[in-house]
């Protein structure tokens, strides 16, 4: 037999080298995970770090970028009350971009996880609080979501705190003004996410206890930017109502910045010059205001948008803090964003209490701290399922002030208990 060439006799070691060397090669993924683990092994054992999931580069950036200022100012006021009781740690904020989408706020959080945190502010909207909810609990990381509402992500085992009322409460505060303004009829229109289609659901069922009628609705796709159907759908089924009886239509939109879009859709049709309601989603955005057009149509039908309110004696108490915050942002803060304020306080208090401990004992002391807290929102009170019980809601319309669109409070729901409250005039347009 002859002998095998030297080449060959050295190939399969020069494949089983490569093998191993590729078996060896380093991803980006697997670099960031090890940098997030090296973060956390030297991270000092007296810095106590807070996550922020907002939505800064897209979504819902109006509380992403007033809710990243109220955080920052409640980090420095937390670590200067630290400072003065001799305290053995101190915080530090981590600010991650959501950009609006559920997928991306999940991997932000498995993030924060890795590099050591368990203590997180957000995410806002309710479609990214589904999309980190199981994880967040199996990893040991409490969510504190100063924006979510959707009832359905109401569950009192998970690790999943929300310090806002939810959609129960806000659908509440809502009929109640339509009955004040003796609507009897509504369309409801919604974003189809879990917020939004939450707060439809709500609205429609009070509504109907209270003997009101309510279309099939018109619900429209999340990254939708056409109206045009949309607007003949309300036109018609508003239509329907009046032949059957009802003395006066409204229309419900619970939405985000796209209902810019919506108005410009909706501006020519005269059959839709009905009384307008919307939804914290759109309460007090920017964008609304500098579209001259939409704005113009949100003005002519009305539009008042709640959202979580403060009390008269809250508004004074926080005026040194807002003050703070429309110097950084140029705007006030509204009260969802004063709510990551208040977060971020529990936090360090829950954290105070509970020592370095994480896990049940961490959530044990953040739920105690939760209900013994009364910050610039006022007081919390959390449900079973660890959601601010009740609370007040503000209406915001938008209105010509001196030849410019502004956002002015022309309601106040006043809550007397979950279930329970008035309406209250505040402003005409």
């Amino acid at each position: 037999m002859w002998p095998l060439p030297a080449g060959a006799r050295r190939a399969p070691s020069v494949f089983l080298f490569a093998a191993f060397c590729g078996s060896l090669a380093i991803t980006p993924g697997d670099a960031a995970r090890a940098g997030d683990a090296a973060r956390a092994a030297s991270r000092p054992q007296n810095e106590f770090v807070v996550g922020a999931i907002l939505d800064l580069g897209g979504g819902w950036t109006s509380l992403g970028h007033a809710s990243r200022v109220t955080l920052q100012l409640a980090d420095a006021d937390a670590n200067a009350a630290l400072a003065r009781r001799g305290a053995r740690f101190h915080v530090r904020l981590d600010v991650v971009d959501a950009k609006g989408e559920p997928t991306l706020a999940l991997r932000q959080l498995r993030r924060l996880a890795r590099s050591g945190v368990r203590v997180v502010v957000g995410p806002q909207k309710s479609s990214e609080v589904a999309a980190v909810r199981r994880a967040a609990t199996s990893l040991g990381v409490l969510v504190i979501s100063q924006g979510s509402t959707a009832h359905s992500l109401a569950y009192a085992s998970d690790n999943v705190f929300r310090f806002v009322p939810d959609d129960l409460r806000e659908g509440e505060a809502l009929v109640a003004l339509l009955r004040h303004d003796g609507v009897d009829a509504i369309v409801p229109v919604w974003r189809g996410d879990a917020g939004n289609a939450g707060l439809e659901s709500s609205v429609r069922r009070k509504f109907l206890t209270t003997g009101g009628k309510v279309s099939k609705g018109v619900p429209y796709a999340t990254k939708a930017t056409a109206f045009k159907t949309v607007v003949s759908s309300i036109s018609s089924q508003a239509a329907s109502l009046r032949s059957a009886g009802a003395k006066h239509v409204g229309v419900y939109l619970a939405g985000f910045d796209e209902v810019v879009d919506l108005f410009r859709a909706a501006r020519s049709d005269s059959t839709l010059r009905a009384p307008w309601y919307g939804s914290d989603g759109v309460a007090l955005t920017t964008r609304l205001l500098k579209d001259q057009s939409a704005a113009a149509f949100a003005h002519s039908v009305g539009y008042p948008n709640p959202t979580v309110g403060l009390s008269d004696s809250l508004l004074r108490r926080a005026a040194p803090l807002i003050a703070q915050a429309r110097r950084r942002l140029g705007r006030d803060p509204d009260a969802l964003a004063l709510t990551a304020y208040d977060a971020l306080r529990i936090a360090v208090e829950a954290r105070q209490s509970a020592g370095p401990a994480a896990g049940p004992r961490l959530r044990r002391t953040l739920v105690a701290a939760a209900n013994a807290h009364n910050g610039v929102t006022g007081r919390m009170r959390l449900n079973r399922a660890g959601d601010r019980a009740y609370g007040n809601f503000d209406f915001w319309s938008v209105c010509p002030v001196r030849a410019k669109f502004r956002w002015v409070r022309t309601f106040e729901y006043a809550a007397h208990q979950a279930g329970s409250g008035q309406v209250l005039p505040r402003a005409h347009c």
